[in-house]
């Protein structure tokens, strides 16, 4: 196992139990309800103390747990690029680079405003339209700030323009 290349899963639409098992048995960091396609993965991130409330079942994960904000029985990834108010997605990225990536694989980041699960209906907030841009630029700040680690995005229809975009297929050929 290369633990220098990573993949980090997040929830968009685009992700599934298909596209996690293929990548089964790498290093693998998982955004907030992507969890639940991989709870084998080595790390599960969300920064949003609100989420981890809502979704208890999160806690007894077997990997780390982490979050840039203070959350009982969660590590604190620190350094991380902005504090409490990243976006879980690029905290994510924080905690595979601190792990030592050197490659980032990209999956779920659709970044359209919903879900593999659609829209939250248990409390948490769903991404606005303002909110959603504000992420873009995060992300594109912390490509600037991380030119030494390669990121290819590999979702498809992803509207996400930080990182380049590749393909799956091609990326675990090279892995």
């Amino acid at each position: 196992m290369d633990f220098q290349t990573w993949f980090v899963l997040a929830p968009g639409p685009s992700l599934s139990s298909e596209l996690v098992d293929r990548v089964k048995g790498f290093s693998v960091c998982v955004v907030s309800n992507a969890y639940e396609f991989a709870p084998w993965a080595n790390c599960l991130v969300s920064n949003d103390a609100g989420w981890w409330n809502r979704h208890p079942d999160a806690k007894s994960f077997a990997g780390r747990k982490c979050s840039g904000n203070k959350i009982p029985g969660i590590e604190r990834i620190v350094p991380c690029t902005f504090g409490s108010s990243s976006n879980s997605g690029v905290l994510a990225l924080d905690e595979v680079r601190n792990a030592g990536a050197m490659k980032i694989v990209m999956l779920g980041f659709d970044m359209h405003g919903t879900h593999f699960f659609g829209p939250y209906k248990n409390g948490c907030r769903n991404t606005s339209a303002n909110r959603r841009r504000e992420h873009h630029l995060q992300f594109a700040s912390w490509a600037k700030a991380n030119k030494m680690i390669q990121v290819i995005n590999c979702t498809e229809g992803t509207s996400l323009k930080a990182f380049p975009v590749g393909s799956l297929e091609d990326q675990l050929r090279i892995a």
